[in-house]
């Protein structure tokens, strides 16, 4: 609905501002219009009253002939002044110069005679029958053959010819006659006279009297409307113009009662004598039309103007359709465009409250995110936290806002570590790379835990250190790991590494034993009368054995050496490195002494087991891992068959060496079933009490090498 109301505000308004343009448009044309219709009546007056006065300099020439001969009109020298001059060239339209003096009437026949006897036997005097006191005859025209119907005429005996008579005596001026037929003009149309008046020679009249009393005569010229009028019209062809030409006429009659004639109409050049100005359609009708009187020797013409009709089509009402009709189409492109920017706003609109909707769910959704317990969030810059969530204080133990502001190396183990992960990392995030990583950090609370984490760089930041870290605590997955990378190296049981680990650690320390050129000493035993204690106490006893014994190796080696179970009661003790292989003799001692020592059981029962020793060394003994392994394997089983609780050492290709520590064993008691230490019995027999004496030293140590 607002874009409706919107879009129509703007068409009306449009509509307004598009119709006063019209009308300022329309109104500016027109007054163009009006300048270019003045510019071009003016034009035209010019050239009318130049036409009609030029005349008149003709007949003032004559007046001075006249002059020059002291008021003597002579025929041949009036002839003689007329062919002077190129009429047709000088004066277009004048049919002629004459001269027409008054005559009384009772002096008529002596002028006759007169003018008989001055070369003109044919004259005679001719009118309308006027029986005025006085007649003006025309005494002389030239040309003559031109003329020859007006040639005696008396222009007194016609009300309009002596009425401009009257008004050239009267005001001493030339005159012009209101349209009248000349009788020279066979075609009988409007023609007009000019008459000067001519005093006697050395008279200046003043007043009307004076000059009726020294009027000598009047010159006059005949002029034929048709022929001092030609091109008018023509001459204004190119002037987008119609005009009409109207002239006083004072005649009063019944059928002409109008005061004007219609004279000449551009459209249908010169008119009829005495055509009323209604009988042609005048320019009322006209947007633009004028008028302007202008006087020719007494006489009044009125010259009706107006722009033509094409004119007015093509630039006036184009002037004011043409922007109209732009700004319609403006308008309504404008009213449109409202309506679809109204309609797109409110579309608009809708879909962004849609979207901030939206937004918001997603915001919330993001916070809810965010906040989640699952992944911590920290927002660095220069790696000190600038925001975090929630499940990041959880994580390391701190309070609501506590981390804020804080030095992520407060999180670390060490100094190392924290300079160890910018190093690797924040290279790989300048160049808009993610880096995660696994690092074992520290709780508020001093405690450890294990996160994963994961880097990105913030490239809408100003700050090119700003860095976005996710971190998930993967403590209990990296406790699962170690049980099962333990499970994997180590026995179940004892906790010692198993075959494969030791098989690792067998190749590492032979490399490394080759590189330093260093001795490894492999020492593999087995258990002795271990079967005779799971027979008499039960399985639970016999691992409660080998935990012992595990325990004892563990204890007897250092950080560098290795004690490994294999399985059941075999064990390997890997010695790196040693200086030379007979190093490794006192530490075998030492751990068989420690096997021999009595285990407490859980039970309460004490019981002893003792061992048999295999040692190879590399190089001596071989310089491959599975080589040693065997052949100490193979130096156990020896010493075993040669009595138990030994140890032999491989020497190379010298013989082997070996030491017996069989008398470190219990004695039993014939009635519990069990043999002495040292018997040939195919079968382990269980220990008995411990019967060390008061001393700490126990019955029968002794040792016996060889």
């Amino acid at each position: 609905m607002t874009a409706v109301v919107g879009a129509l505000l703007v068409l009306l308004t449009g509509l307004a501002l598009t119709l006063s343009a019209m009308l300022w448009n329309r109104n500016r044309v027109v007054a163009e219009g009006h300048r270019v219709l003045e510019a071009q009546m003016e034009r035209l007056r010019r050239d009318v009253v130049q036409r009609f006065v030029q005349p008149v300099y003709g007949l003032k020439g004559a007046r001075g002939t006249i002059a020059a001969l002291h008021g003597r009109v002579d025929r041949h020298a009036f002839r003689a002044y007329v062919q002077s001059r190129d009429l047709p060239r000088e004066f277009p339209g004048v049919r002629g110069f004459g001269f027409v003096p008054r005559v009384l009437r009772a002096d008529l026949p002596a002028f006759i005679a007169a003018e008989r006897a001055d070369d003109a036997p044919q004259f005679a005097v001719h009118g309308f029958g006027d029986a005025a006191p006085d007649l003006y005859v025309v005494a002389h025209i030239e040309p003559l053959a031109q003329n020859y119907p007006a040639w005696g005429f008396d222009l007194g005996s016609e009300s309009i010819r002596r009425r401009t008579i009257e008004q050239a005596i009267i005001t001493g001026e030339a005159s012009l006659s209101a349209p009248v037929p000349l009788v020279q003009d066979r075609a009988h149309g409007p023609g007009m006279l000019l008459l000067v008046p001519v005093f006697r020679d050395g008279a200046d009249p003043t007043t009307p009297e004076q000059r009726r009393q020294a009027l000598l005569g009047m010159l006059y010229a005949p002029l034929v409307a048709q022929e001092i009028l030609h091109g008018l019209k023509e001459g204004l062809a190119a002037a987008p113009m119609d005009f009409r030409l109207l002239v006083d006429d004072p005649t009063i009659a019944a059928d002409h009662p109008a005061v004007e004639d219609l004279l000449l109409d551009s459209a249908g050049g010169i008119l009829p004598l005495h055509t009323p100005p209604a009988a042609r359609p005048g320019f009322d009708t006209r947007m633009v039309a004028d008028e302007l009187k202008v006087e020719i020797a007494g006489r009044t013409f009125r010259l009706e103007a107006a722009l033509t009709t094409a004119y007015e089509r093509a630039v006036i009402d184009a002037a004011g359709w043409g922007p109209g009709l732009i700004g319609l189409v403006l308008t309504t492109l404008l009213a449109a465009t409202t309506y679809l920017m109204a309609a797109g706003r409110a579309r608009a609109q809708a879909l962004a409250d849609t979207m901030t909707e939206d937004l918001r769910r997603i915001t919330l959704d993001q916070q809810a995110m965010l906040d989640t317990d699952v992944m911590a969030m920290a927002k660095l810059r220069g790696r000190r936290i600038v925001w975090k969530n929630g499940a990041l204080e959880r994580l390391f133990g701190y309070g609501r806002d506590e981390m804020l502001g804080l030095a992520v190396r407060e999180l670390y183990l060490d100094e190392d570590s924290f300079v160890a992960l910018g190093q690797n990392a924040y290279p790989v995030l300048r160049r808009g790379g993610h880096y995660r990583s696994q690092q074992q950090m520290r709780r508020k609370d001093g405690s450890l835990v294990w996160v994963d984490l994961n880097g990105v760089a913030l490239p809408g930041e100003r700050d090119e250190e700003t860095t976005l870290w996710m971190m998930v605590d993967i403590t209990q997955s990296k406790a699962y790991e170690a049980r099962v990378e333990r499970a994997a190296f180590h026995d179940a049981l004892t906790g010692l590494p198993n075959r494969v680990l030791l098989a690792d650690r067998l190749r590492q320390a032979v490399a490394s034993a080759q590189r330093l050129k260093q001795a490894v000493a492999v020492v593999y035993l087995d258990l002795d009368g271990f079967k005779a204690v799971n027979d008499a106490h039960g399985h639970d006893a016999g691992d409660e054995v080998l935990k012992a014994v595990a325990q004892r190796l563990s204890e007897g080696i250092r950080a560098t050496d290795t004690a490994a179970r294999l399985g059941g009661d075999e064990f390997v003790v890997l010695l790196t490195p040693l200086p030379s292989p007979i190093d490794s003799r006192p530490v075998c001692e030492r751990l068989l002494r420690a096997i021999l020592a009595p285990v407490p059981l859980s039970s309460g029962a004490r019981v002893q087991v003792g061992a048999s020793f295999g040692v190879a060394h590399y190089p001596l003994d071989g310089v491959d891992a599975e080589v040693l392994m065997s052949r100490a394997d193979q130096t156990m089983f020896e010493s075993k068959r040669a009595g138990r609780c030994r140890i032999r050492w491989l020497n190379g290709a010298q013989p082997p060496q070996e030491i017996d520590l069989s008398a470190l064993r219990q004695p039993t008691a014939s009635s519990a079933g069990e043999a002495a230490p040292g018997t040939s019995e195919a079968s382990d027999m269980p220990g008995m009490p411990d019967t060390s004496d008061t001393s700490g030293k126990r019955a029968g140590d002794h040792s016996h090498a060889r």
